[in-house]
């Protein structure tokens, strides 16, 4: 209760007109409260339009979107734990594993710009990697950006395919850069593994590997390396943060 020295109530009202120093009068809710809850519901729904209506200042920041929800699975569920981890502009969840082989975890590392697998603290390769891409110029922008980095040889016999690795939203496509000959990865006469046709970021015998991108990032493709078996980050919960 609200020490009114003196005052006028009636239902859904509160005024005090004998203290002009009481809570209500030094604040600019007072005469409507005076006038009713009514008022000040009408009140409080202007002013929340005008705010929303009112111009973003230049540079201001949008909201980010809320955090993907913590996965319900693990590598290990006694000897692993889940990390949001952020860099170059994505977030995603990941693990860190204490096995009886030794630390495994999934961190960003900015000398590589990529999130990366290590093992005891050694990255042994990269799992999940932004790279930028013209909006509008369709996916043979993306080769022409691999072949500048030397991720792609010039004359490679790849080409672009659509391909469903998992549920994702409508906003959402994934490219997977295959050899244009089936045969390119199939193994050798005494069962060899061939060497990918198409270069590290491209399709391999070795686990899946896509590229992700998605219309709320427009100007960015994300390439995800799952491996073999289940990842330790989870590929659903990767998202755009800027």
């Amino acid at each position: 209760m609200w020490p009114f020295r003196s005052g006028r109530r009636s239902a859904g009202r509160v005024c005090d007109d004998a203290d002009p120093a009481s809570f209500f009068a030094r604040t600019r809710v007072g005469p409507l409260m005076c006038r009713g809850l009514p008022w000040l519901a009408a009140w409080a729904l202007a002013a929340a339009a005008i705010a929303q209506a009112q111009p973003r200042p230049p540079g201001a920041a949008a909201s980010l979107p809320p955090i993907p929800p913590l996965p319900t699975w693990q590598t290990d569920a006694r000897h692993c734990e889940w990390h949001w981890r952020k860099g170059g502009g994505l977030g995603l969840w990941a693990e860190t594993c204490h096995l009886s082989t030794g630390r495994w975890d999934v961190v960003w590392e900015p000398q590589a710009s990529a999130f990366v697998l290590r093992h005891d603290g050694r990255a042994l390769r990269t799992v999940v990697q932004a790279w930028l891409w013209a909006e509008g110029q369709g996916i043979e922008s993306l080769t022409r950006s691999l072949r500048k980095a030397g991720a792609l040889a010039a004359k490679a016999p790849c080409q672009w395919q659509p391909v469903a690795p998992r549920p994702a939203a409508r906003t959402t496509a994934f490219w997977a850069l295959v050899p244009k000959d089936p045969r390119a990865l199939a193994p050798g006469p005494r069962d060899e593994i061939p060497e990918p046709v198409c270069g590290a970021y491209g399709a391999s015998t070795h686990g899946v590997r896509y590229f992700m991108m998605d219309l709320r990032w427009p100007t960015r493709a994300v390439f995800v390396d799952e491996g073999q078996e289940r990842p330790m980050f989870d590929p659903s919960s990767i998202m755009g943060l800027r």
